[in-house]
């Protein structure tokens, strides 16, 4: 019954706020992860993170639909790490509080141009360390980790897709380091390489975030039309 462990650690968006107001008291690293059609099922398969994951969001309106029809009394808001949503929220608070920031994810050209652009829109962010996603070799990763916890990092963003992002983050769980909160953020760094601000104002307005990753890429295409069937009929057999 992995999945109402699961279903039990998806927040709404007051968790969310009352986190970060006490992320300064909490002596242990507090790790967030998204669930969305496609991470649902992929979560399934590794109970591990589910366990190790503190609090997740819903990622999306289709997940956010079910969960709140089949959880009417513990209804949750759309939350996902992106301009449309949470991650204005995390930037800034990093940047008021001078919270040290580690980030991890997308293609080695697109990590920089990435860390440029967040620094154009939040140019006193102290961004202390950064370094691509692909770090699936082990010597790599044990280098990436050493270099997380010796930059002093705070905060540490993660964007390598599920179940990956979450793999990484945990890896910190009971290291020795100044990490007091972890988030997993997909495609973020991918999107926030090609513009600062990647959706469009009319797409976050109606909320049609999905149909431009579509129209802009190829794979998104294909885990939609592949994917979001199998996540209905899991959803739907297993509540």
């Amino acid at each position: 019954m992995k999945f109402l462990e699961l279903d039990s650690k998806i927040k709404g968006r007051e968790y969310f706020l009352e986190l970060l107001k006490g992320a300064n008291e909490s002596s242990r690293l507090h790790i967030v992860s998204f669930v969305n059609p496609f991470s649902y099922i992929e979560l399934l398969k590794s109970p591990a993170l589910i366990d190790g994951v503190d609090s997740f969001f819903a990622d999306g309106a289709l997940l956010r639909l079910f969960h709140n029809l089949f959880y009417s009394s513990k209804k949750v808001e759309r939350l996902s790490f992106d301009f449309s949503s949470i991650a204005h929220d995390v930037f800034d608070w990093c940047q008021h509080r001078n919270k040290k920031v580690a980030l991890v994810g997308a293609e080695p050209s697109e990590i920089i141009q990435a860390v440029n652009n967040i620094k154009i829109l939040y140019p006193t962010l102290n961004i202390v360390y950064s370094h691509d996603g692909y770090v699936k070799d082990e010597d790599i990763c044990e280098k990436v980790n050493e270099n997380i916890i010796d930059s002093g990092a705070e905060v540490l963003i993660c964007g390598m897709g599920t179940p990956l992002q979450e793999s990484f983050l945990l890896k910190f769980k009971n290291s020795e380091s100044n990490l007091q909160l972890g988030f997993s953020c997909g495609g973020f760094l991918t999107q926030t390489s090609i513009k600062p601000d990647y959706y469009h104002p009319l797409v976050k307005k109606t909320g049609l975030r999905w149909l431009q990753r579509m129209i802009m890429h190829s794979h998104v295409r294909n885990r939609v039309f592949a994917e979001c069937p199998k996540f209905l009929l899991l959803y739907l057999r297993k509540h």
